[in-house]
């Protein structure tokens, strides 16, 4: 369609439209970027630092949460992307587009996940690397009313918008820090000059589509991938008329970031065919429950479980933040009340009966009633750690690390740091070495060792995963 719509101008239509968004035609991105740099550069920054700092817009199909659990085509694929690397991920939200690459060109994120071209306005000081998966923009319109009526489709055809023309008068709505990501000039000059935009401040892309849906605005326009997912459950919707060609959908990262990108290309190039990149994408965008958890779950307004009210009150009677806890419950039990371990362990906190029973709560107790027994354990262990570890953000890690395996194995995991010259009021590389160095003979045997011999590779992957999922809570709900 977009083809036999170039056919209808002369070639200086197809002149402008290259010179508009060149990164829309395969020029080769190898050009656009320094090799490999010997000393490692931002990719050994990036191993160095254990973490891959990742940012995406607020579409609900690139990143929301359900029942505390992330979700969304962006963070899976940064996810795995991170997993390649043996890092963590951290995904920040950004809705500005034109922020986003500020940040990257600043080097405070790695790399920008968003559905945008590579139109010259943003090439300065980025580059694009090869494609996830290929789409096009398409104009999303409502259905006649009666169109369940019609003969066919032809005839419901006739009605909607199916060349760039016929938008003569028209009024596109569109985000407004997005206007410049999509082909209007283009299509302006189809119609004659004679095309308006309305700007949505505070709508993402989604919003505007379910506009269109509402009959609150007539067009928009939208990446094909994310039209058919919302056109899965809004059946009024037509998305069948293209604005732009085919054109990759990428990450983009900083210019002088040649080994990020080298890795980054290698690592899709050896999965674009294979089972994972297919199954993250149909997940996402051929699944209307998928699409219907992604739309109900919108990241300015997110919900974390059914218990945030709950969390909340217990939490802020002890001062700690509800997010935190609410994180700590997901790796307890993912917000399930009635869970039993094979240790014996229930409830949404996972406490066992001796210590539930302790702090007034038991297997028969309430939702309410067994968060209020974990925070005052919480609470407890807090005060006890007070007397050693100082800064409250660093006390927050060896709290947690003694609700996952007690406080008698930190006790002696302080004393060996202590005794070996590392901080015993630090919790990484130095504390929790020491904890998991309590598995070996020559430490569980030290004398200053009173509680024995113990794994502790769980509780530091507790800790790690509780704080990965409360930096993920911080930006989706409000304090």
């Amino acid at each position: 369609m977009f083809y036999r719509f170039i056919k209808r101008f002369n070639v200086s239509i197809l002149f402008l439209l290259f010179i508009i968004a060149p990164g829309t035609f395969r020029v080769s991105n190898q050009i656009n970027y320094p090799g490999v740099d010997e000393r490692g550069g931002i990719l050994s920054d990036i191993q160095k630092r254990g973490k891959l700092i990742a940012i995406t817009d607020d579409n609900p199909f690139n990143y929301f949460t359900y029942k505390g659990e992330d979700k969304g085509y962006q963070y899976e694929m940064l996810k795995s992307f991170a997993s390649h690397l043996g890092v963590e991920l951290e995904l920040i939200i950004e809705p500005n587009p034109h922020k986003a690459f500020q940040y990257l060109r600043q080097s405070h994120v790695d790399i920008v996940a968003m559905e945008l071209p590579a139109s010259a306005g943003i090439r300065k000081g980025i580059a694009f690397t090869d494609p996830l998966f290929e789409s096009a923009q398409v104009l999303v319109q409502r259905k006649p009313n009666n169109w369940r009526r019609m003969p066919d489709m032809k005839s419901v055809d006739k009605l909607l918008v199916r060349n760039l023309a016929d938008l003569n008068d028209k009024v596109i709505s569109l985000p407004t820090q997005k206007q410049k990501q999509f082909y209007l000039s283009d299509i302006q000059h189809a119609t004659s000059n004679r095309l308006d935009i309305n700007s949505f401040d505070e709508a993402n892309i989604t919003d505007l589509i379910q506009a269109v849906e509402n009959n609150d605005v007539d067009y928009t326009i939208a990446f094909r991938h994310t039209a058919e997912a919302m056109a899965q459950i809004y059946p009024n919707l037509d998305i069948n008329t293209p604005v732009s060609p085919e054109m990759g959908i990428s990450w983009t990262v900083h210019k002088s970031a040649g080994n990020l990108m080298q890795e980054i290309n290698q690592w899709i190039g050896g999965h674009k065919d294979g089972k994972e990149f297919s199954a993250v994408y149909s997940r996402y965008y051929k699944n209307p429950r998928l699409a219907r958890l992604a739309l109900g779950h919108a990241v300015r307004a997110q919900n974390i479980s059914e218990y945030d009210e709950i969390i909340r009150q217990s939490a802020m009677q002890y001062n700690w933040d509800w997010r935190l806890i609410a994180a700590l419950i997901y790796k307890e039990s993912k917000f399930q009340p009635d869970v039993v371990s094979h240790r014996g362990a229930f409830g949404l906190m996972q406490l066992m009966p001796k210590t539930a029973n302790h702090y007034g709560a038991d297997v028969n107790s309430t939702p309410a009633e067994q968060i209020a027994a974990g925070l005052k354990l919480i609470q407890y262990l807090d005060k006890h750690f007070s007397k050693s570890v100082s800064d409250p953000e660093e006390r927050i890690k060896f709290v947690l690390a003694a609700y996952n395996i007690g406080f008698a194995h930190i006790i002696d995991a302080q004393k060996l740091a202590e005794k070996y010259g590392k901080d015993p009021a630090i919790w990484y590389d130095n504390v929790e070495f020491y904890m998991l160095a309590k598995s070996k003979p020559e430490f569980y045997n030290d004398p200053v060792v009173k509680y024995g011999r113990v794994k502790g590779i769980e509780t530091k992957q507790f800790v790690r995963d509780v704080l990965e999922k409360y930096d993920h809570y911080r930006t989706l709900a409000s304090r």
